[in-house]
């Protein structure tokens, strides 16, 4: 009868030295998971710094074409020049200067902005007034209606970017004065030359980031982008929705709830270009007396050099 090894039996049972034990399979894991919380704020941090850029050359974009439009006109952009449902916006005036001429051409005059005989103007997004940070581009903002509940809902081409209009969103000079002290380049019936910009054109904003304020549930469904100055980009009712002021200084968090304020969900910074082109980030800290130089045409102080007790335009 043939004997046993001894061994055989432990043989058998011999663990596979390939193989992982359940501990080790949990260090793996924990070691991988902690990789990822690691990396992924450098991932997030990287996606954003790209859509930052993205937002910048859109307001660089802009910047040229407000030069265009000078160079083609000798006035930067009128803001609008009557309200809706008949007039256009300074962003649907810029459309010829940045390779959109065939949206600009489709405008049908004195037909309503929400009929459909303006469906090709109004209602096609432009991706270069959008920034990629707040959403992608989409014909789904409500045509106001002077202060009624909207026509149409939800069809018109959005925008991420307002004109400064200076000191206050909605100013309007009835006699076509713009006081220098007080006025943005571009606001409603604005016909500003570069000669009127006494301040400089590199040290006066053209177009920022817009704000957008949180949906009160207060508010009719119907009237939410009114409230927050997000309606119909192109069209030329809604003032919020067009022009931007800096009298209460930049949206420091996405919770603020006014509509006349730039802002932006990049962290800590609001991006602007300026009359001469260039594009820089504002921080959300900005002082308020240097953001409001920065914002008129000519008072008189250089927000690169502020000294106390200048004139800041409100005497």
């Amino acid at each position: 009868m043939p004997t046993a090894c001894p061994d055989a039996h432990f043989a058998l049972r011999r663990p596979n030295p390939a193989a992982f034990t359940l501990v080790e399979l949990l260090v793996v894991i924990a070691i991988i998971a902690t990789l990822i919380g690691l990396l992924l704020p450098a991932v997030q941090s990287a996606r954003e710094a790209a859509r930052r850029s993205a937002c910048s050359n859109n307001l660089r974009q802009v910047g040229t074409a407000i030069a265009n439009h000078e160079g083609a006109r000798k006035i930067f952009p009128t803001g609008r020049t009557v309200r809706d449902p008949f007039g256009y916006s300074w962003s649907f005036r810029l459309l010829p200067y940045m390779e959109g001429s065939t949206i600009f051409d489709a405008y049908v005059p004195n037909v309503p902005v929400w009929d459909d005989r303006n469906a090709g103007a109004m209602r096609t997004a432009v991706a270069t007034y959008y920034c990629p940070s707040r959403r992608s581009p989409a014909a789904d903002r409500n045509f106001d209606n002077n202060d009624q509940p909207p026509v149409v809902l939800g069809k018109a081409a959005g925008g991420d970017y307002a004109a400064n209009a200076g000191t206050f969103y909605n100013y309007a000079p009835d006699d076509g004065r713009s006081d220098p002290r007080r006025a943005g380049p571009i606001h409603t019936f604005s016909k500003i030359r570069p000669a009127q910009v006494t301040d400089g054109l590199s040290k006066t904003l053209a177009i920022g980031e817009r704000h957008v304020p949180p949906v009160d549930s207060s508010w009719p469904a119907e009237m939410v982008h009114r409230r927050q100055g997000d309606t119909a980009f192109f069209a030329a009712d809604t003032p919020s929705t067009q022009f931007r002021d800096t009298y209460r200084g930049l949206a420091s968090t996405r919770d603020d709830r006014n509509d006349r304020k730039f802002g932006s969900t990049h962290p800590a910074v609001v991006n602007f270009v300026f009359l001469d082109g260039h594009v820089q980030a504002m921080e959300l800290e900005t002082d308020l007396d240097v953001l409001r130089w920065y914002s008129v045409i000519g008072d008189g102080n250089d927000p690169t050099a502020p000294t106390d007790g200048a004139d800041d335009g409100s005497s």
